[in-house]
């Protein structure tokens, strides 16, 4: 598909009649059947094998395969954002790199969908979180959805790739085969629990009871994540540290990745960042038994020591 027609299909798929159809209208059932999926892997599997046949030597640079783990709504999509604005990365957003792995795709195979997962989000302006008060997380100036020498590659889809590994755990152990050649590297964006217990209560219409159910269980699940991963192949971060200090932890992560950040780019992605975290949790009104049940909860999961209601 040439760049115009792209460009097209992309706004066409970008706009608020594409969404309504797709997710909650007509087309909603469809795109959620079995059928429609198998075809949709049978289509990108073609696609893929046929792009890589044409550009062989593509992604003869990349030297990371970069993936997020973690909560939902607790930062990944911000950090992979920033990332895609690196000149020599690229970080596709919810493209959901583990179902191709699990779908027996190759590794280019992979990184063709990566890479123009990126360039798709770049053209919508990298706007995230449409309902609760959507935002753009584009970088003025910078090389999300391009880039100028690729060397790391990946993916930003971080709780719903931990539900995949949780469904089935040898799914890391094919991640780390598929992706021979190529060091595999994991990030982990934690937040601050009372913020994303709260949107999975706003936005998903959970209960208190199964939103806190829903989040620890997947804590429980990263934890096993966390004891399989080599320590050198795997980077905490924590969100509101991120967002008090972006310059410096940043270039953090990109040493981490083999890359550097230079200060110009460390500095158009700060510009971009609120002065202060957000704070999800002022969305709902926190009874204080809700509040103690939360933190003695918290206070039995390592990753999570330090988090309180109030800070």
């Amino acid at each position: 598909m040439s760049n115009s027609l792209e460009d097209i299909w992309v706004s066409w798929l970008n706009s608020e009649r594409w969404r309504q159809f797709a997710k909650w209208g007509m087309g909603a059932k469809f795109f959620d059947s079995q059928v429609y999926r198998k075809m949709d892997v049978a289509r990108r599997f073609a696609t893929t094998y046929y792009k890589n046949l044409r550009q062989p030597g593509l992604f003869r640079d990349v030297h990371t395969f970069c993936m997020f783990i973690g909560h939902t709504k607790s930062g990944s999509s911000l950090l992979g954002a920033l990332l895609d604005a690196h000149p020599n990365i690229i970080l596709a957003d919810e493209a959901d790199a583990l179902r191709y792995v699990a779908d027996n795709f190759g590794k280019e195979q992979i990184f063709h969908i990566l890479l123009k997962g990126s360039y798709r989000e770049a053209m919508k302006g990298r706007v995230t979180a449409r309902r609760l008060g959507q935002y753009s997380l584009a970088v003025p100036d910078q090389w999300q959805g391009k880039y100028r020498k690729l060397k790391v590659i990946g993916d930003s889809k971080a709780g719903p790739s931990v539900r995949r590994l949780s469904q089935n755990p040898e799914l890391l152990h094919k991640v780390q085969k598929v992706m021979k050649g190529v060091d595999a590297r994991f990030i982990h964006v934690i937040r601050n629990p009372y913020d994303p217990i709260s949107v999975m209560m706003v936005r998903g219409k959970r209960t208190f009871e199964n939103a806190v159910e829903h989040y620890f269980t997947y804590c429980e699940t990263l934890l096993a994540l966390r004891k399989e991963l080599d320590s050198s192949n795997l980077i905490a971060v924590r969100y509101e540290e991120f967002v008090q200090r972006p310059e410096t932890h940043l270039a953090e992560i990109c040493r981490f990745l083999g890359v550097e950040g230079a200060d110009e780019y460390l500095r158009a992605c700060a510009g971009i960042l609120h002065e202060s975290p957000e704070r999800s949790r002022d969305m709902v009104t926190w009874q204080p038994d809700w509040i103690e049940v939360v933190q003695k909860r918290i206070e039995q999961v390592d990753f999570l020591v330090g988090y309180s209601y109030e800070n």
